[in-house]
């Protein structure tokens, strides 16, 4: 599984200088041979294709995930082959298993078999998943501790509200469940950098579109910029990548996609962190979701995301 960046990637800087190449004064040689001082926070910058590298790297890690979400893109192969090849992936298929019990299927304690569970879960929810697990995404000894919440937290609320925009559940479950592979991208990339971010009092205070600021910041990019590439190079549906471009776009370039995820997005967020800072839900659904109603959703959803062990 290769990503590779499309020909109209914006690239935030030149690739980074070879640290062995660079002066002891911090900066780099310039064309007559003189030091030029670089400005670290352009150093710390990054480009689109260096993290799609990195994907690739990570991917490597989990060859079976990789080869899985390779095969749930060929309409040529069926249950019983994919089944046969996620089963090498232990942890995967613990998480494929645990997902075709969970009460959203209604079959808890009678998915027994691994081809049973792909034919319940579904190849693009499998697909979501293991692309998941290929980018780190479930990588607990790096990332933030709320990470995986959120992720299932982002899911299960697109999943529950994609009715509301007319877009198909199980796609929006899968687009939810992906929508932070790229900030899961950007802290494998530079944890401690990243972590800097989250400490921010801005970033702290002003929620996501505070956070998605400091992303440009400091790495010249957004972390949703990064997913949607990502998601667009492994031929995921175009509106996925699509609504994780517009997030933030003002309301007549928005998509019901891209309305969902937001709001989505803004659901995981109340239920993981309660006391945070809250969004205009309703602005962020176009006129779709009141706070009212979104208030009222919390409850059960919060079921759903604590009985998802997943």
């Amino acid at each position: 599984m290769t990503t590779t960046a499309s020909p109209d990637t914006p690239t935030a800087v030149d690739p980074a200088v070879d640290p062995a190449a660079t002066p002891s004064g911090g900066g780099v040689p310039g064309p007559d041979g003189e030091e030029v001082v670089v400005d670290p926070e352009e150093q710390a910058r990054v480009t689109m294709s260096e993290l799609l590298e990195l994907i690739d790297e990570l991917a490597a890690r989990r060859p079976v995930a990789a080869r899985v979400v390779s095969m749930t893109g060929d309409d040529g192969v069926g249950a019983k082959e994919l089944a046969g090849t996620l089963s090498a992936d232990v942890a995967l298929t613990t998480r494929v298993m645990r997902r075709a019990n969970s009460a959203y299927y209604g079959l808890g304690g009678r998915v027994r078999t691994v081809t049973f569970a792909v034919t319940v879960v579904g190849f693009q929810a499998i697909r979501a998943m293991a692309a998941a697990a290929a980018a780190g995404l479930d990588t607990d000894d790096v990332l933030p501790a709320d990470f995986w919440p959120r992720s299932k937290a982002a899911a299960v609320a697109s999943s529950s509200l994609a009715p509301l925009f007319r877009v198909p559940a199980a796609d929006a479950f899968c687009l939810g469940l992906l929508s932070g592979l790229g900030q899961a991208i950007l802290v494998h990339h530079d944890a401690e950098g990243y972590q800097a971010l989250l400490d921010r009092d801005d970033v702290a205070a002003g929620g996501r579109p505070a956070l998605l600021d400091a992303e440009v910041e400091a790495f010249g990019l957004r972390h949703t910029d990064v997913s949607a590439e990502a998601l667009a190079a492994w031929q995921f549906p175009r509106e996925f990548s699509d609504a994780l471009a517009r997030l933030g776009d003002a309301p007549e370039r928005s998509t019901p996609w891209s309305r969902c995820l937001a709001t989505a997005l803004e659901a995981a967020s109340r239920l993981v962190d309660p006391t945070g800072p809250a969004s205009d839900v309703l602005e962020l659904s176009d006129g779709v979701v009141t706070e009212d109603r979104l208030t009222g959703m919390l409850p059960r959803l919060r079921e759903s995301v604590a009985a998802s062990d997943w």
